[in-house]
């Protein structure tokens, strides 16, 4: 009789619990033995991050945007300090560490929900945590990626300030938003802006807007303090950018043209928040929306899922006004974490369907549900099947990269060596964090020299305090080469090979990612 009465009284938090240690189960078995991308962007966080533990100073900014010069603020390599620091800048670390929080979010949601509504908790929380973006973003960290998480802890922040007796909650709402604007600034900008909106309707505006201005403009400080140091070159890039003197985005584009881009741009969004065929989620989360405008404006919202309803729908128009005005187009990864309101109103519909007097429809909305999941499974069954031959072919997937590595220092058989990289990025950047990280944990000592070619300046800021167990080369010049073929540009690959024509041969390896290992050395005279 306990146990009955435990489960009928905790059902609901023990379904989400299943639902999300089978999410968890899987994206951890997608990215088992090293099997995701290292590219130059991730290679380049985790130089940028292993260079701020070497010299002990702080970042004043993140990672590039997609105007070239204009930095995010440093929140994204903060975020993933703690494990670079405790894993010893292992990257599957921040992949596990960006799958962890990403299902802490769907948790954390779900609890600030369930205050009000248990069965909208759920469906809110078990969509997310399915979600097929939830599996594509935690299969290699970026930080666009963490887009998502850092939308759902924006809202996680809103609801519960809104609930809370903290006088100076919506500070910390303001904090979130101008952290999340440092994770991916073409949709964190979208965050206080709807907030200032959002407060308009409120009964403690202007208390509400002050306090999450103070938060908000905390977060900006670094970047501030940058743009000071370097006479406010990013100001002056991000003017010319929007008063058409720059075309780094792209050629401006006129409003029917935004407009057809924005909705075919929002139909791939709405298809990829389910793993049901795109054609049936589209069309449900085109009637839950037409439902979600209904029960507003005949007021039949639950008195409870009001206000979780109004943030959602501002929000949402919000983001489509920002998105119309925006005069270049929209890349994919611009937009990850506008999958989140769209799965609220999808949860929203499937809640009203639950609470129906009409058995049929309250049958649905669990049908839904369980065939979501179900459809999950057997989708990422398929990825997991597949996953061997695609990365087989991937130069860039961080297995076989270390596969590379072991070549080069089982070949080097304890000995010296130097170690060149062709990489179409041109900058070296995940073999630079490849030997530091695995080649001294696995062998002990780091190569002489390392770069995308001999003798180049300075583009690691104070590298050689990094490399602190390199070992010198003998006079024989012993000389790695890593090179990954160039499908587009196969010349300058050749012209590349022609900085080591006073070398030869010893040993070369082909793998069948499309990359090749040489081992060079002084030629015989």
């Amino acid at each position: 009789m306990e146990k009955q009465s435990f489960f009928s009284k905790h059902y609901v938090a023990i379904l989400i619990v299943f639902v999300l240690l089978i999410s968890t189960a899987i994206k951890f078995i997608e990215v088992k033995g090293y099997n995701f991308p290292f590219t130059m962007d991730q290679g380049r966080d985790m130089t940028d991050i292993r260079q701020m533990v070497v010299t002990h100073t702080p970042r004043l900014v993140g990672p590039t945007t997609s105007i070239n010069g204009v930095l995010l603020g440093p929140f994204w390599y903060y975020f993933n300090l703690p494990p670079f620091l405790l894993f010893g800048g292992n990257p599957a670390a921040i992949v596990y560490w960006q799958i962890f929080w990403f299902q802490i979010s769907c948790l954390l949601l779900f609890f600030v929900l369930r205050k009000k509504s248990q069965s909208l908790a759920f469906f809110t929380s078990a969509l997310l945590l399915i979600s097929p973006f939830g599996f594509n973003t935690a299969r290699y960290f970026w930080n666009a990626n963490s887009m998502p998480i850092f939308t759902i802890l924006f809202f996680v922040t809103l609801l519960w300030s809104n609930n809370s007796k903290w006088k100076y909650s919506p500070l910390l709402v303001g904090l979130m938003a101008g952290l999340s604007m440092q994770i991916e600034a073409a949709f964190g900008i979208i965050f206080f802006p709807f907030l200032i909106i959002y407060y308009l309707f409120s009964s403690k505006k202007l208390r509400n807007i002050f306090l999450t201005a103070i938060g908000f403009f905390l977060t900006l400080i670094p970047q501030a303090l940058f743009e000071l140091r370097h006479g406010f070159i990013m100001t002056k890039i991000f003017i010319d950018e929007f008063t058409g003197k720059g075309s780094m985005l792209g050629e401006k584009t006129t409003f029917l043209e935004r407009l057809t881009q924005r909705w075919q741009h929002l139909v791939d969004i709405t298809r990829h928040t389910s793993h049901l065929d795109a054609n049936v989620v589209f069309i449900f989360t085109a009637i839950a929306f037409i439902v979600f405008i209904y029960l507003l404006v005949a007021k039949k919202i639950r008195e409870t899922n009001k206000e979780f309803t109004l943030v959602t729908l501002i929000f949402i128009f919000t983001a489509a006004i920002f998105y119309l005005l925006f005069p270049e187009m929209l890349k994919s990864w611009y937009t990850l974490g506008f999958s989140v309101p769209i799965i609220f109103v999808d949860a929203i519909l499937l809640e009203y369907l639950f609470r129906s007097k009409n058995i049929i429809l309250k049958i649905f909305s669990i049908l839904f549900v369980i065939y979501s999941i179900v459809s999950c499974i057997r989708s990422q069954e398929d990825y997991i099947y597949h996953m061997n031959s695609l990365s087989q072919n991937d130069p860039s997937n961080l297995q076989n990269e270390i596969a590379d590595l072991n070549w080069v220092y089982q070949e080097a058989n304890g000995q010296g060596f130097n170690l060149y990289s062709y990489i179409p990025s041109v900058y070296d950047y995940p073999n630079q964090h490849v030997f530091w990280w695995y080649g001294t944990k696995q062998y002990g000592y780091q190569p002489a020299d390392i770069s995308y070619l001999p003798n180049q300046p300075e583009y690691i800021k104070d590298e050689a305090k990094a490399w602190t167990k390199q070992k010198p080369v003998s006079d024989n010049q012993l000389t790695f080469l890593i090179i990954e073929t160039d499908r587009e540009m196969p010349q300058r690959e050749q012209a590349w090979l022609g900085n080591f024509a006073g070398l030869c041969i010893l040993k070369q390896k082909s793998f069948s990612w499309n990359a090749e290992v040489r081992m060079l050395s002084k030629c015989n005279k």
